[in-house]
């Protein structure tokens, strides 16, 4: 057993390590690849926006955009959906009266005056 150990040892060091050079990747950085992902995510919104706009295009050309228009209702918040009544039907039958707290506005500015007069008065008979 004495004989085989004594070989291995003779053996030199240099043979058993193999020397590999470590060589950060040519392209990188200290954000990693996160600018790669963002570049793919950004190249991916603009194929898929030329997409719409080409869709967007035949529509033009064939008159459908005209005709979809004609049949989809405008709307007072610019919603694409139905959420509120469409603008025609929107005649207000009178102003409504402001709230404010709960209270009308007519109301409040009237208590508030009220309280500025009682201080004011206050103000007064003190001195």
């Amino acid at each position: 057993m004495v004989g085989s150990f004594g070989s291995a040892v003779s053996v030199p060091v240099e043979n058993m390590v193999q020397h590999t050079a470590v060589m950060p990747p040519e392209n990188s950085s200290i954000w990693g690849n996160f600018t790669g992902g963002v570049n793919n995510a950004l190249a991916n919104a603009m194929n898929l926006y030329g997409q719409y706009e080409q869709i967007q295009a035949a529509k033009k050309a064939t008159g459908a955009a005209r005709v979809e228009n004609e049949y989809t209702p405008e709307l007072d918040n610019g919603a694409a959906t139905l959420v509120d009544v469409p603008r025609n039907a929107t005649a207000q039958q009178g102003q409504q009266e402001v709230m404010v707290f709960g209270f009308p506005q007519k109301q409040v500015i009237m208590a508030f005056g009220g309280l500025l007069a009682v201080a004011v008065l206050l103000k007064v008979a003190k001195s």
